[in-house]
């Protein structure tokens, strides 16, 4: 049976794209003329120096800021029309959270807002997922700021969305939780064959959770290395002490190193 549009994970097409805004001393280039295409069902982690332009990518894509150039399909649709009919959903660096509503409400509002069916057990099924048992009736000012973090990553998957955008999202909590949420979560948008981009600033993270890590340079961004990652899902906790998961650690740094080299000669 083929599902319909709003159930297939969408391939998304980048054709050119770039982002310039303007600066106190003039315009700032965020991202360079870039082309990317990232494959249905597949995450890629996308990895580069602060400030390098990996956000502003992800909101291109989300369509919360209009590219300066280019153009942007998803599943041959225009982001803001995929936005509109909720296939796509955001973790931002900032929770955001709604002050006035529990956790509960906040993440039960975004299936309101998607115009989903209320489903409390599935939000009450997420909320134990990232650690909140316990919490449900509390409000966004009674929790530390990891534990809101984890609420916005919940609300970005209760939806169940195709395509998930994802602004270092656990870079706000705990090691031993982001490991325990680094293990756990991937699985509730692979098993739906979610289509993925992931901002993070953790090479290992990035290597543990894709299927392909992108290596942006210092700003403006640009890609300096494409490098697959071919283990399987779902990865087995010691997958990270093997000598092939180290590899693929060291080449990402290694690329990392190259763009901030790069980018410092062309400034000399």
């Amino acid at each position: 049976m083929t599902l319909p549009d709003a159930e297939v994970a969408p391939e998304v097409v980048i054709e050119g794209v770039s982002k310039t805004f303007a600066g106190p001393v003039g315009p700032i280039e965020a991202v360079a003329p870039v082309s990317l295409r990232f494959a249905a069902g597949q995450t890629t982690a996308l990895v580069g120096p602060s400030g390098c332009g990996k956000s502003t990518l992800l909101r291109l894509v989300a369509g919360l800021e209009p590219p300066s150039t280019g153009t942007i399909s998803i599943g041959g649709q225009t982001p803001d029309a995929v936005r509109a009919r909720a296939g796509l959903s955001m973790a931002f660096q900032d929770p955001s959270l709604l002050p006035w509503r529990s956790l509960r409400g906040n993440i039960a509002l975004a299936l309101k807002l998607a115009r989903k069916r209320a489903d409390p057990a599935a939000v009450d099924r997420l909320i134990a997922l990232v650690g909140l048992a316990g919490f449900e009736g509390a409000r966004p000012a009674e929790l530390s700021g990891g534990m809101r973090q984890r609420a916005a990553i919940a609300r970005c998957l209760v939806t169940e969305p195709r395509l998930l955008l994802l602004d270092e999202p656990f870079g706000a909590v705990d090691e031993m939780t982001r490991a325990r949420l680094n293990r756990e979560l991937p699985a509730l948008w692979q098993a739906r064959g979610a289509t993925a981009l992931l901002v993070t600033h953790s090479v290992r993270e990035a290597v543990l959770l894709s299927d392909r890590v992108l290596v942006f340079s210092a700003r403006p961004a640009e890609v300096v290395a494409d490098i697959a990652v071919a283990f399987s899902h779902p990865r087995a906790p010691d997958l990270v002490r093997t000598n092939r998961f180290l590899d693929l650690c060291d080449q990402v740094s290694e690329a990392l190193s190259r763009g901030e080299t790069a980018r410092r000669l062309v400034a000399e």
